[in-house]
């Protein structure tokens, strides 16, 4: 069990903010941090700074909650045709081209739709992954490429919205660690042609939409710590139990207590209204506590 040590006063909790293109995550996370003069401010999936949309973060003692958060995605996308870059989009500099005309648009709907059958994927150069403890982005920025084990990919939904000659737009839902770069260099390949990624916007993560997020123009202290979401909120897909007086007492010593028939997997523990700990489901009918908020 491990308690955390901060107050049950400050900031806590989780915002959902709509990035604009130009920012990196690391330049909103340092606004946040600047408004509510904290350091305990973390994300749930960056998003490259040309790419626009949902950055979901957490504050204060939320960080800890970052795990338990759905990873799934939503995003839309822009597909280019004849065109290939070593960033797989369109910011990046060219590597192959080719004059060849639009397809039949049948050809590049099918391909698109065809993506919900890939099971694995090559992560980009330009990703943030480590590998040899530098990150792929490092080691791409030196010129350098280096052998990226697949890795697998859960495609549930692919909506072609419209097709242009050359391009298309279409809507991803997919599992964590998808790179929708990568799936437009797919499409490419299915159809014999370069193709890279000419626009990005995250329309959701987890439970949480683009539509609730707050605009970077009230990025301020008063308008973030009015739209920071509880637990309730925030981890509304976890089952909870509330505890009485004795029941709260014993988990902040630590120590289990009765769940209810038939749980299982990670547990919210309320007490007074608030949320008291995360707990995990233990054989026997226990609820352990893995993490105490307030005491």
């Amino acid at each position: 069990m491990t308690q955390d040590p901060r107050p049950s006063t400050g900031e806590c909790g989780v915002l959902l903010l709509d990035k604009p293109a130009g920012m990196t995550s690391h330049d909103v996370v340092a606004r946040v941090r600047q408004a509510f003069g904290i350091r305990e401010v973390g994300h749930a999936g960056t998003l490259d700074p040309n790419a626009t949309g949902l950055l979901v973060l957490a504050v204060g003692a939320a960080t800890r909650w970052l795990a338990l958060l759905p990873g799934d995605k939503a995003y839309r996308a822009t597909l280019r045709l004849g065109l290939a870059t070593d960033s797989e989009d369109v910011w990046g500099a060219p590597t192959a081209r080719d004059d060849a005309p639009a397809p039949e648009a049948a050809d590049l709907r099918a391909a698109l739709e065809g993506l919900t059958a890939l099971r694995s994927q090559v992560p980009p150069m330009v990703s943030a992954l480590k590998q040899g403890g530098r990150r792929l982005y490092q080691l791409a920025r030196e010129g350098r490429t280096v052998e990226r084990p697949p890795r697998p990919v859960s495609i549930t939904a692919v909506r072609v919205l419209a097709l242009r000659g050359l391009e298309a737009d279409f809507e991803v839902d997919c599992g964590p660690g998808t790179y929708v770069r990568s799936l437009c260099v797919e499409v490419g390949r299915r159809l014999g042609r370069p193709a890279c990624m000419a626009a990005l916007r995250r329309l959701g993560s987890g439970p949480f939409r683009v539509e609730a997020a707050l605009a970077s123009d009230r990025w301020d202290a008063r308008h973030l710590g009015a739209a920071l979401l509880g637990a309730d909120a925030a981890l509304g897909h976890l089952p909870a139990k509330d505890l009485s007086d004795d029941e709260a007492a014993d988990v902040g010593f630590g120590r289990s207590v009765a769940a209810p028939r038939g749980a299982a997997g990670t547990w919210r523990l309320n007490a007074a209204g608030r949320l008291l700990a995360l707990a995990d489901a233990e054989p026997g009918g226990w609820l352990h506590p893995k993490r105490v908020f307030h005491v």
